[in-house]
């Protein structure tokens, strides 16, 4: 490495603590500091955490206690600062010390828009911002429909970034219909440590599976186009098991306890329904359940589908480096990740049928493809060294 950086990450793991979103933010430290860099992962939302499981306190200490085991348990215990919006106290590194490390930063980097505006950071000479929800963000940047309230504060806050990063992979493309809204917003995708997810080919017997959240907002109507979620989606591949006798399908979905769940349906198709809050809590068990899988099939939101934004999940990219082939919806991503051996994309049932049975008629050839995927496009030190290089083309 050519020169040692000092970089600040900020995220949602204690706003949102949940086993997948450890992994969304925690590898950009992981990788980063694989590569030899100074980083420190520093939560500053401003935002108080509303989500906490049912029985514990709303007041934040359920959020520090989850946040301090998942960076101890992760190796990550004295990288680390929590702002806690309640006491406005500090947790994990103390307050003195956090301001040293932004005032000496070369690089601060703002995950899912995640850090409030403070001035400690407002001078750092590389500034990113990623946008980890593509169309979303942007149809909250235009102030139209159900996104007018926050429209300003979004602004405000992208206002201050020096580079506009997005998992929007294909924004800007003739097919894409995210609008740009003024900003040059230059492509990523997820950051892996592959090291993290080294593991055997999964073994007989084991079932497809995915974790999702059901429905997170209700439909959004954007310049005369409805978006929805995943709830929007699922009937493309709810089928799936009737058509793969000999697999099992695992679903552990956010949303069962909403009216019009339709829990029979999915049961009755061949799914077994699972608590993700109980399957994955946190980033061991969401390890673990990957690990315990034979691959994934998955949708996308449906805005991400509709859009063509070009959007690809972190989580399948765990899949795939933990040697989990996956069939996974096309948002686009299919132009810049190319399917075949170990990820195939979707845009019908007939097609999510057909790959999944591809996949388990020879799981072993795709295990294999799937890691040589995740090594090509997700390997941490190749994406991240990438966005720094892209953000020195940016200035």
């Amino acid at each position: 490495m050519a020169e040692k950086l000092r970089i600040v990450v900020c995220g949602y793991i204690g706003l949102f603590p949940a086993g997948g979103a450890v992994w969304d933010y925690i590898q950009y430290v992981m990788g980063f500091a694989g590569m030899g860099h100074d980083v420190y992962y520093i939560e500053d939302t401003g935002t108080w955490p509303s989500f906490v499981p049912e029985g514990e306190p709303g007041d934040g200490r359920f959020n520090i206690a989850y946040l301090t085991k998942a960076m101890e348990d992760l190796g990550l215990g004295d990288r680390w600062a929590y702002r806690d919006p309640a006491t406005l106290g500090w947790f994990g590194l103390p307050e003195a010390q956090v301001v040293r490390i932004m005032r000496s930063a070369d690089i601060f980097i703002s995950i899912s828009c995640s850090a409030a505006l403070r001035e400690e950071w407002i001078d750092i000479p590389v500034r990113i911002v990623i946008d980890s929800d593509p169309m979303f963000t942007q149809m909250q940047l235009t102030g139209d429909d159900g996104f007018t309230k926050g429209a300003r504060g979004l602004k405000a806050k992208l206002a201050a970034y020096t580079h506009h990063f997005t998992f929007g992979e294909n924004i800007g493309a003739d097919d894409c219909l995210v609008p740009q809204c003024g900003i040059d917003w230059i492509p990523t995708r997820q950051p892996i440590a592959l090291d993290r997810w080294d593991s055997d080919p999964p073994g007989a017997g084991l079932p497809f599976s995915t974790v999702m959240n059901w429905s997170a907002l209700p439909p959004l109507e954007f310049h005369g186009e409805t978006y929805g979620q995943k709830d929007s989606e699922f009937g493309l591949v709810i089928d799936v098991p009737a058509h793969c006798p000999n697999r099992s399908f695992d679903l552990a979905v956010n949303g069962q306890d909403k009216p019009g769940f339709p829990t029979e349906r999915i049961a009755a198709a061949g799914w077994r329904l699972l608590d993700p809050a109980k399957t994955v809590p946190d980033a061991q068990s969401y390890h673990d359940f990957i690990l315990q899988s034979a691959g994934e099939i998955s949708v996308a939101k449906h805005a991400y589908v509709a859009s063509r934004s070009g959007w690809f999940s972190c989580r399948t990219a765990c899949y795939l480096a933990a040697s989990r082939p996956a069939v996974v919806q096309d948002t686009g991503w299919s132009r810049y990740v190319p399917p075949g051996d170990g990820l195939y994309a979707f845009s019908t049932r007939e097609e999510a049928i057909e790959h999944t049975r591809r996949i388990g008629s020879d799981l072993p050839r795709h295990a294999r493809a799937a890691r040589a995927l995740a090594h090509e496009h997700f390997d941490a030190s190749l994406v991240l060294s990438q966005m720094i290089e892209r953000a020195r083309v940016h200035a």
